[in-house]
C-alpha cells in the first residue's frame, strides 16, 4: 500500500513561506497509534523531550528515540499551533 503523501506550507514571521512533502500519519504509525487517534500537545511534549538513543513508553508501547521521529513530533507541534 502507497503511503500517501501531502503539500504543506509554512509562513516564517518575516514572511518566507517553504513548501515541502510530509507522509500523512507517519507519526501515527510509527507510535502504532489508530488513525483516529487525536494526540494532545502534553503528549507530544512530553515525546520531544527524550533524548536521541533514550528508550521512553507511549500508550504501553516502548519505542526507541530517533532523529526522524524526533522531527516528526517537532513537525506535529508546529503545525497544531498554526493551526488555532
Amino acid at each position: 500500500m502507497k503511503t500517501k503523501t501531502e503539500k504543506v506550507t509554512l509562513k516564517d514571521d518575516d514572511g518566507t513561506k517553504e513548501t515541502f512533502k510530509i507522509k500523512k500519519g507517519a507519526l501515527k504509525k510509527q507510535l502504532k497509534v489508530p488513525d483516529e487517534y487525536r494526540f494532545s500537545t502534553k503528549e507530544l511534549n512530553r515525546i520531544k523531550d527524550v533524548e536521541n538513543g533514550r528508550s521512553f513508553n507511549f500508550k504501553g508501547n516502548t519505542f526507541k528515540m530517533t532523529a526522524l521521529l524526533k522531527r516528526r513530533v517537532t513537525l506535529a507541534l508546529t503545525l497544531m499551533r498554526g493551526s488555532k
